[in-house]
């Protein structure tokens, strides 16, 4: 599905959360169908886990009243309910050693978009390698064919009156 589909025609929608006071990332899950945000920390203790669901927490909490408020679900004539998502913990996932969070993020949400179980054992400088070769190939085939991203065309001009 391409980004910037409606919501409502998504299964899943993928973001990530800073959480600010511990310094670290975490990828956030929403499964709309299910009504719940699901939450994947690579570096969980009873303490971070907290911190983490706390963090998850504004999502679950304002996404239903936008929902409501842009009218998404009506669309499919779905019910629309205020209550907030409910935050899963995804239990069994490989533990950051060292500040390499970021890559952890994309792994996982790379592994449940291929519907790939996310391995307990994660070589994180494969991962990390990887993910550059990925980022570099794709910037080299930008730069060789002149393609831009939507982002980063120049902003087109008014548009003209033919009559």
């Amino acid at each position: 599905m391409l980004c910037g589909s409606p919501w409502h025609l998504c299964d899943h929608v993928f973001f990530i959360i800073h959480m600010e006071t511990e310094s670290h990332w975490i990828l956030g899950r929403l499964n709309i169908e299910e009504r719940r945000m699901y939450m994947y920390n690579s570096l969980s203790t009873a303490m971070k886990d907290s911190a983490a669901i706390k963090a998850c927490q504004p999502f679950a909490v304002l996404l239903p009243h936008f929902f409501a408020l842009f009218d998404e679900f009506k669309k499919e004539n779905k019910p629309v309910c205020l209550d907030p998502f409910e935050v899963v913990k995804v239990d069994g996932l490989p533990q950051q050693t060292s500040n390499d969070c970021g890559c952890f993020v994309a792994s996982f949400a790379e592994y449940f978009i291929d519907m790939k179980p996310i391995p307990p054992i994660f070589d994180v400088e494969k991962h990390r390698d990887r993910l550059a070769v990925l980022f570099y190939k794709y910037a080299r085939m930008k730069e060789v064919d002149f393609i831009d991203s939507e982002d980063e065309a120049p902003p087109k001009g008014p548009k003209k009156n033919l009559s």
